[in-house]
């Protein structure tokens, strides 16, 4: 299952990513205090959490 955590770490890598450049783009657009700004940056909170589990898991 070893190959399966590698995947888990990628998607969710990726998935990481994407969510801080759609929360600087919000916030550069709207304000970084913005109502949708906020939801994505608890998304990626939400995402950088699950992420730690995943590389602290064997």
């Amino acid at each position: 299952m070893k190959w399966y955590k590698g995947v888990v770490m990628q998607v969710l890598m990726t998935e990481n990513e994407t969510a801080r450049e759609h929360m600087v783009m919000l916030g550069l657009t709207e304000g970084f205090t913005s109502r949708n700004t906020v939801q994505i940056s608890q998304a990626l909170d939400y995402l950088l959490n699950e992420l730690s589990k995943v590389m602290a898991a064997d």
